[in-house]
């Protein structure tokens, strides 16, 4: 069993003093974040078992810039058969500084799922996919997760899923993520430091705000997939007012509501019993998790 103390550092460029309520906010969703990033970092990290975990604030400052500074306490065991390698070797992961912006794989971590949580909200607001800086932060640090631990994007991409697949995991991510921001959107998007990483003002600018009113659309999940065949159903092409209907193999074998995506048009599928086609796949947040529920066709192939 070993102790090891890791540095989180939150700076906010506000220019004057940040109310209470929104530094409470912005720290309980700190707190939950890194209760998040802590439960995943066994995921990604062979041979990891934290039996404790706290965080405490080193250092706050309200006034022009608000600023955070944490200490992350993991207590961590390891497996057995790596008992004389694993201590060293644990510390010197975590602790190591990854690259020169980030103390320690702990912020790597946090800050994806901040940009997860974030990119979720953009495209359930948008009712599409999108390529916004936020997405386009978290797949850096994607990236970057993925050459420090070894496991590929893609895996480290299906972690995230599973763990914010069920109702309560997925509102939690979203609202935090949004409430993370708050300080810098009340203060004209003030640019924000994590580490010695600056996410810019026009990055916090297309983060939705945490004070809109949240319905169950604002979880929905939408998912891309390339060169899929779609099976297209005439009973559906003929009701103009329920629209056409499709099924995505890969996806599931229910029928899913079909939504052409300009500058496709209904003349392409006429005729057509099959189609290959690049779609994304929106599903939505139920009692039992997420189903597909709307296939968006963006491409025909074939």
């Amino acid at each position: 069993m070993a102790e090891i103390n890791l540095p989180l550092s939150i700076s906010y460029q506000t220019e004057g003093s940040t109310s209470v309520g929104d530094v409470i906010e912005a720290l309980k969703a700190t707190d939950t974040i890194v209760k998040e990033t802590v439960s995943l970092l066994p995921s990604f990290v062979d041979g990891l078992n934290i039996e404790q975990s706290t965080l405490n604030v080193q250092k706050l400052t309200q006034q022009s810039p608000l600023r955070e500074v944490f200490l992350v306490t993991l207590v961590v065991t390891y497996q057995d058969d790596l008992q004389k390698e694993v201590p060293q070797l644990l510390e010197d992961i975590l602790k190591v500084q990854v690259t020169d912006k980030y103390d320690s794989l702990v912020t790597v971590i946090f800050m994806i799922i901040i940009f997860y949580g974030a990119n979720f909200a953009i495209e359930a607001l948008k009712r599409a996919i999108t390529d916004s800086k936020p997405k386009r932060v978290f797949k850096s640090m994607l990236t970057l997760l993925a050459k420090e631990t070894g496991k590929s994007e893609a895996d480290i991409l299906a972690i995230l899923e599973a763990k914010f697949s069920q109702p309560n995991a997925a509102k939690r991510l979203v609202q935090n993520a949004k409430k993370f921001f708050l300080p810098s959107q009340k203060d004209k998007n003030a640019p924000i430091h994590i580490d010695r990483d600056l996410i810019d003002s026009e990055t916090v600018r297309e983060i939705p705000y945490a004070g809109a009113q949240e319905n169950n659309s604002d979880f929905d999940r939408y998912t891309p997939h390339e060169g899929v065949e779609l099976e297209l159903h005439a009973m559906d092409r003929d009701k103009s007012k329920t629209g056409w209907a499709a099924v995505v193999r890969e996806v599931t074998d229910k029928r899913l509501k079909m939504k052409i995506v300009e500058p496709l048009s209904i003349k392409d599928f006429w005729g057509r019993d099959n189609v290959k086609a690049d779609v994304v796949v929106v599903s939505k947040l139920t009692a039992a998790g997420y189903v597909p529920a709307e296939v968006q066709v963006r491409a025909i192939l074939d």
